[in-house]
């Protein structure tokens, strides 16, 4: 069976992946006003945290359209593909996951496969990956399901929010208690819980206080795990913290993959700019074979 394998832009897995994976990127909407950008077509990260520092206008999350989704589904029914598993932001966040549930049922000549992440950033782009690659092993599509399902519920999400301004507007979180935080100027600590809704953890006074909190949690959970770990770093046009935040968990898990990620526009919507994330889980590439690198 022909199997492709599709992901939103709020992934943000490098172009080098994606090509190497043949993924198949659909673009996020953004919005600022009534002017409507594409997440990595013609809006990239730096634009956006400029604009979001500059425009007097808020920046907004749109939904990729069905529409849209049908004319992707079209085009690989008409390249021989037989199925298409797409990978997207937690339902939590955007409603594009639940209406392509809805939709994929009226797809002609193509069984399309829904996958809500219930995270972002890169714990959805480790599931697109590991999908993809799999893909590439010949797997069947229930026993991809079945792997990308594993990693998810070993896959751990930390937000650490700059100001909490941002979500305030969006409204996605479960609870308003964090905006207390704002207002004394803290720090605010999330996660995605078991619905894929932003939650609170805790706050913290500065960056540096979170970062020892968010890795102690982490360090809890890994104390006697002797599982390969893959943890990305994320930031939201913070690179130099990034850095840094890379630089202790690397002395610390000397046998862990540790790589850079991107809180780009669609999440930066809701996180505004200078916020970090921990994304932490076995590392996707040890559900393959020994092929792939």
């Amino acid at each position: 069976m022909k199997i492709a394998v599709v992901v939103d832009s709020s992934a943000n897995i490098p172009e080098k992946l994606v090509r190497q994976f043949h993924l198949i990127v659909i673009n996020q909407p953004i919005l600022f006003g009534n002017h409507l950008y594409r997440e990595g077509v013609d809006l990239s990260s730096s634009e956006f945290y400029k604009r979001l520092r500059n425009d007097k206008t808020v920046a907004t999350a749109s939904q990729v359209a069905m529409s849209e989704m049908q004319g992707v589904f079209t085009d690989l029914a008409h390249q021989g593909y037989e199925a298409a598993i797409c990978v997207g932001v937690s339902g939590g966040l955007s409603g594009f996951i639940t209406n392509l549930k809805a939709f994929a049922p009226s797809v002609k000549d193509l069984d399309v496969y829904a996958i809500d992440s219930m995270m972002a950033c890169a714990a959805e782009g480790n599931l697109a990956l590991l999908a993809a690659a799999l893909v590439d092993q010949n797997y069947s599509v229930h026993d991809i399901l079945k792997q990308v399902k594993k990693l998810q519920e070993a896959t751990h999400f930390l937000l650490v929010v700059y100001n909490m301004r941002a979500l305030s507007k969006t409204g996605r979180i479960m609870s308003r208690s964090p905006l207390i935080g704002a207002i004394l100027g803290t720090r605010t600590i999330l996660t995605f819980n078991k619905a894929g809704r932003l939650a609170l953890v805790t706050n913290a006074h500065h960056m540096d206080n979170a970062f020892k909190k968010v890795k102690l949690m982490m360090d809890e959970k890994l104390l006697n795990s002797s599982v390969k770990q893959r943890i990305s770093v994320l930031d939201a046009n913070n690179s130099e913290l990034n850095q840094e935040w890379q630089s202790e968990i690397r002395n610390q898990y000397q046998t862990a993959t540790i790589e850079t990620g991107e809180i780009g526009p669609f999440m930066g919507v809701h996180t505004g700019e200078k916020s970090m994330g921990i994304v932490w889980a076995p590392d996707w590439q040890d559900f393959l074979g020994s092929d792939v690198h």
